[in-house]
């Protein structure tokens, strides 16, 4: 039982983020190759990359790019993931990671607390 318990704990801290997460909820386009813009939300976003939702019908591996209609920003990511919450994805440049999560925090957050972070 001891084993179990300490595998548990191991991969607790092996989930880890290396960026704060915080929730906001911004209209964005997800643009990929020649196809139509597809229309998302950007939500849990941190310096790293970001939540879309819905689920985008981009594979993991592929690069698109994150457009906000209202302020012209636009970011280039990767896909991670699709699951059933959604898209994740990583910016590119941390760098312009950086600036799309204080623009939006500044804009949307609140800050998750750290038992929020796994």
């Amino acid at each position: 039982m001891e084993r179990v318990k300490s595998l548990f704990r191991a991969s607790r801290f092996a989930n880890r983020r290396k960026h704060r997460r915080y929730p906001v909820s911004a209209p964005v386009e997800i643009l990929h190759g020649d196809a139509a813009a597809r229309d998302a939300e950007i939500t849990d976003v941190s310096a790293g990359g970001a939540l879309l939702i819905p689920v985008q019908t981009v594979a993991p591996g592929a690069s698109v790019v994150i457009y906000h209609p209202s302020s012209m920003m636009r970011v280039d990511a990767r896909i991670v993931a699709n699951d059933a919450v959604g898209t994740r994805v990583q910016f590119l440049s941390e760098g312009a990671g950086a600036i799309v999560s204080v623009w939006l925090r500044g804009l949307h957050a609140r800050h998750l607390g750290e038992r929020e972070m796994v």
